[in-house]
């Protein structure tokens, strides 16, 4: 039998190969692909940020956060505006497929967001 090294999480002679999602490796790539996204949402979008991440079973997964007009955020409109977004995204930006992220989309109105002030939406 080997000795293991403390604090080590696998044996000594685990060789597993680490895959990194394209979302991960190519940031610069998805930024851009992103931005050209965020030009063609339209008017009901204020802005739309995201960050990469894992999710609740780490997997690697992209967290998109879009600040919607007060206007398309009326109950009478979101759902038609939300899915079109999302629409837009699974089309152009295809997260799982192309990037290997699983996607989340939040939304929020801007009067929401004037209230809360968090960082994270600016």
């Amino acid at each position: 039998m080997g000795t293991a090294a403390v604090g080590r999480t696998r044996p000594a002679w685990d060789n597993q190969v680490v895959i990194i999602p394209n979302g991960v490796a190519q940031q610069e790539e998805i930024a851009a692909a992103i931005a050209d996204i965020e030009r063609g949402l339209g008017a009901d979008v204020v802005r739309l940020r995201y960050n990469i991440g894992t999710n609740w079973s780490d997997e690697p997964a992209i967290y998109f956060r879009v600040v919607l007009t007060d206007q398309a955020s009326k109950p009478k409109r979101l759902h038609k505006v939300a899915s079109r977004i999302r629409s837009i995204i699974d089309e152009k930006l295809d997260p799982l497929n192309s990037w290997g992220l699983f996607p989340y989309i939040n939304f929020r109105s801007q009067a929401e967001q004037d209230m809360l002030k968090e960082p994270a939406w600016e």
